[in-house]
């Protein structure tokens, strides 16, 4: 596994270790949801599960002690459930990454490469794709599998942290957080082993499944 698929696959492209971030589709509460008495990390994710599909536009900023200015960079999102992903970078280079059902696409780039590969083929990319993936399914056990899970804040400003359980994620991804209210999710952040820090920020609409 090249340096360039192990950062694309985590938001991680970037640098392209940190370019692609996996975001996450959620929606304003709706009317049932929001007046639920509970508010508990089991509560959040049956939420998630309920989003068949969503699009995102995105901004993001990486820092990392290898850049002397800030990256920016900005593009859309999609997801349908249960196990397709893609990131569409527009600026300030055009980039295609796609996640779909364990299988990675990404095209495009400074060289205009298209690279295929299966994340089985890299342990420390299938902990961190298995995480995020259970995140969107909403599978609790299956998160609580490769992350360390916490939440924090109440239903109107949540935030989920994740910490890898792998030694072999945490060579790459120290933690992962959420920020959120309700169904709907605003921004997520994450840490790398490298000390590279990338902020993203999301806008999103969302179809339930019926």
């Amino acid at each position: 596994m090249t340096p360039r698929s192990i950062g694309l696959i985590f938001m991680i492209s970037g640098g392209r270790m940190q370019r692609w971030l996996l975001g996450l589709f959620l929606l304003f509460p709706g009317l049932a949801w929001a007046q639920s008495s509970g508010w508990d990390l089991q509560t959040l994710l049956q939420g998630m599960a309920e989003v068949k599909s969503a699009s995102a536009s995105f901004t993001q900023t990486q820092t990392s002690p290898l850049l002397s200015t800030p990256l920016a960079s900005h593009g859309v999102l999609s997801y349908q459930a249960p196990a397709y992903l893609c990131k569409v970078t527009l600026a300030p280079t055009h980039e295609t990454f796609v996640l779909d059902h364990g299988r990675v696409t990404i095209s495009g780039g400074p060289h205009d490469q298209t690279q295929v590969f299966n994340v089985a083929d890299a342990p420390q990319i299938n902990g961190l794709v298995g995480g995020i993936q259970a995140v969107l399914a909403g599978d609790l056990s299956t998160l609580k599998q490769w992350y360390t899970v916490r939440l924090e804040g109440p239903r109107n400003a949540w935030q989920l942290r994740l910490q890898p359980r792998s030694a072999q994620v945490r060579k790459v991804v120290e933690t992962m957080t959420m920020y959120g209210s309700g169904r709907h999710m605003t921004g997520m952040k994450t840490v790398m082993a490298n000390g590279s820090v990338t902020d993203m920020q999301m806008s999103e609409t969302i179809t339930l499944a019926k």
